[in-house]
This record gives structure tokens, sequence and C-alpha cells, in this order.
């Protein structure tokens, strides 16, 4: 009975599992770097990235790409592998976890463009400076 007793506390104390919406290939949460440790390692060179991030915007014509928030105003854009799934359009705000390949380039205009248009926003040329991140999965946090 005591065993028992001791096995019911531990669970009871145990914190309750993340729950995630899956999209693309099925990742794990474990090793996923904040946005802060993110942009300090990302430059150039392409490089398989794991992030925990926030939301900040989904292209409202078909969830087809995404952008994260970070602090230091870097415009980190991210697609999907192959263009092979996508993302709910009302998930601003949520909670992710990415995992792919990023780098850091300087978008074509018309690319440029075409993204700001999907996103609702006036063109500006800085908006060509980008981290570009091609996600092969995408785990978007429940509740």
């Amino acid at each position: 009975m005591k065993y028992l007793v001791l096995v019911l506390i531990a669970f009871g104390c145990s914190t309750p599992a993340e729950k995630f919406g899956v999209h693309g290939d099925e990742i794990t949460p474990e090793n996923a770097i904040s946005m802060n440790q993110f942009l300090t390692q990302v430059n150039e060179e392409e490089k398989t990235f794991k992030v925990r991030g926030v939301i900040e915007e989904v292209c409202q014509m078909k969830g087809c790409w995404m952008t994260l928030k970070n602090e230091d105003g870097a415009n980190v854009r991210i697609t999907f592998k192959d263009y092979g799934f996508f993302v709910p359009k009302d998930i601003s705000g949520s909670e992710v976890i990415i995992e792919g390949i990023a780098n850091e380039e300087v978008l074509e205009e018309d690319v440029a463009r075409h993204y700001a248009e999907d996103g609702g926003k006036e063109y500006d040329e800085s908006m060509r400076n980008t981290i570009t991140f091609v996600a092969r999965g995408v785990l978007v946090k429940e509740g």
C-alpha cells in the first residue's frame, strides 16, 4: 500500500506534458533553442536548427509561411519544405517549435513584395534582408 501511495504521489506531482499539433514531419520539442540563441547562431551558411518561438504573423492566403517574434527586429520568415504542408491561418500568437534549415539572405524584390502583399503590408526595401527558415516540421502548442 505504501508503494501505491508513493507511485500516485509521483505521478500527481509530475508536470503535465506539453501538447502540440503537428504539421509536416514529426519532430520532438527536445533541445529546441530560443529565438535569441537562434539569432546569434544563424549566418549566411545554411545550417539545421530547432527553435522555440511565438508566431507573429501567418500567411492569410493559405498558411504557406509564418514569421516569428523576436526582440531585435530581425525579419524571420518560415516557409515549409517542398511547399508540402501549411499551418492554420489563425495561430498568430501561438508558441511553436520548428525544425529545418536556416540562413541569412537578401530576397529578390519580387519575392519580398509578394510576402508583403500576402501579409497585408506595404512593401519596404528593408524587407529584402531576411533570415530564411525552411521548416521540415512544425509543432504548434495547444492550450
